[in-house]
């Protein structure tokens, strides 16, 4: 699941990372983080103690499934193939498999020392899946019953840009009421919430601390998107307009256009592709520039938001990193005292040029200090509508196609759902996930789930974490059958 804003690359004396691109996330990979919003930088080393399957977690044989023939599916077939292998890993093919910002981070022959590690627990065998397009999440299964996740996402040439290994989610037995996936998120942390709407007459089928604005990560991009489609709409901005990356515009991962030279042009429509599909925070950055602050501001209020005053001045991706780690603690505490104008004062002081913050440096939750975006579940429900309302217009056409582009959850379009939009969030201490759900009776729902916490691993694992918002959609889906 890819989520955005962060994916992060981090050593671990537990476990073995190989990560470049999102924090947490989803993805996405969440997005792979998948994901989040989840973390910055690829700075993954190769660690010689201990082995990955020594923390992996432990289960009783489960049945395998087949991996998809997507390109993040193909990928991790090659991966399988790799670490089943009866013969010790060669670097044979990974200027082929893996994109220049992996093998610029880590040598082919320590991938091939990592892979080697993975390999000597083999065999591996795939007991479940959760895969959108370019990214994936997919659990295995060692012989001795072992669990590991591996999280992979894959650029546009199909080649491996984020691969991450780590303790296996074991396979979850899915709730059967909503009075059991209310249970589920009291297993939550502290102050998670989750809310299920019924769009047809604007009624909540659950309602957990959904009236409380938490921190939602890149969910702030269904806003942009927003400003976006107005400005279309308004004559000033086109689908088709060229954008071009600069340092001073250039962000951080998630996303790839963090790496592109300075010079590159992309339109508009591939910005937003780009923003929602893999939570590219520069092309982001680049849309937010294109329309101006005050357009993004304003859609805060014509998409519905209770409070668009707790998120002004509204925040880039570039601005949330240079204050949340780039700047001294100090410099944080102002602009939590500060008023409005104080804040866009602040931000005037921010350098520019290329960015200069470590990977080890984005691990500290600073969303309570208000360095973040802040929305309760039903704002997110009504920026969902706001947005497939514009996309019944000429000008909001791409929409749909731009929403619908990763559902989050690898879930079927064509059986029990018509269509489903989502975006996700991460950061730090920050875990929600969105979901606009057309279902194949014609219902549509909208689906919310949030979490934040002052400790990071406590809402670090998507997989986990997202499971009752999982369990409403299947109720949902199971519903629309009888």
């Amino acid at each position: 699941m890819q989520t955005g804003i962060f994916r992060s690359t981090r050593r671990s004396t537990n476990r073995r990372y190989l990560r470049h691109g999102l924090m947490a996330g989803l993805a996405a990979v969440l997005a792979l983080s998948m994901t989040a919003c989840s973390s910055t930088g690829a700075q993954a080393e190769p660690e010689s103690q201990p082995t990955e399957t020594e923390n992996a977690t432990e289960a009783a044989p489960q049945p395998a499934v087949g991996l998809p023939d997507t390109p993040a599916g193909l990928q991790a077939q090659w991966i399988l193939t790799v670490i089943n292998a009866e013969t010790p890993v060669a670097t044979d093919g990974f200027t082929d498999t893996f994109a220049d910002v992996i093998l610029s981070e880590l040598s082919a022959e320590q991938l091939a020392e990592v892979l080697e590690q993975v390999r000597s627990e083999r065999p591996w065998t795939p007991i479940n899946v959760n895969a959108a397009g370019t990214q994936g999440i997919f659990t295995l299964q060692s012989g001795a019953g072992e669990l590991m996740d591996l999280q992979l996402s894959v650029d546009e040439a199909g080649m491996i840009n984020g691969i991450f290994f780590g303790p296996g989610t074991p396979v979850r037995t899915p709730a059967a009421s909503w009075d059991e996936v209310e249970t589920g998120v009291a297993s939550l942390p502290d102050g998670s919430g989750l809310a299920v709407y019924r769009v047809a007459d604007g009624t909540a089928i659950l309602d957990v601390d959904a009236d409380t604005a938490k921190p939602v990560g890149s969910i702030f991009k269904l806003y942009v998107l927003v400003a976006v489609s107005d400005a279309v709409a308004a004559g000033t901005l086109s689908w088709d307009a060229k954008l071009t990356v600069t340092d001073d515009l250039r962000s951080l991962p998630s996303g790839e256009l963090q790496d592109a030279p300075a010079g590159t042009a992309v339109t508009v429509r591939e910005a937003a592709q780009k923003m929602i599909a893999i939570s590219d925070n520069t092309a982001t950055d680049l849309l937010m520039n294109a329309v101006g602050r005050p357009a993004v501001e304003q859609a805060l209020s014509d998409a519905g938001h209770a409070d668009p005053d707790r998120n002004t001045p509204f925040l880039s991706t570039r601005e949330l990193f240079q204050l949340g780690w780039g700047v001294e603690e100090s410099v944080r505490g102002q602009w939590e005292e500060a008023d409005d104008d104080g804040r866009r004062a602040l931000l005037q002081t921010l350098p520019d040029g290329v960015l200069d913050i470590p990977a080890a440096a984005v691990t500290t939750p600073v969303w309570q200090q208000d360095l973040d975006w802040f929305a309760t579940a039903e704002d997110l429900m009504r920026a969902h509508l706001a947005l497939q309302d514009r996309a019944t217009t000429d000008a909001g056409a791409p929409l749909r196609d731009i929403l619908g582009a990763n559902n989050g959850l690898n879930l079927e379009i064509g059986g029990d759902w018509s269509y489903i939009g989502f975006k996700g969030g991460s950061a730090p201490g920050v875990m929600a996930g969105s979901w606009y759900l057309e279902r194949s009776d014609g219902e549509r729902f909208v689906v919310v789930q949030q979490g934040a916490s002052a400790s990071p691993e406590e809402v670090a694992d998507p997989m986990a974490f997202f499971g009752p918002a999982q369990d409403g959609i299947a109720l949902l889906a199971s519903e629309g059958r009888d």
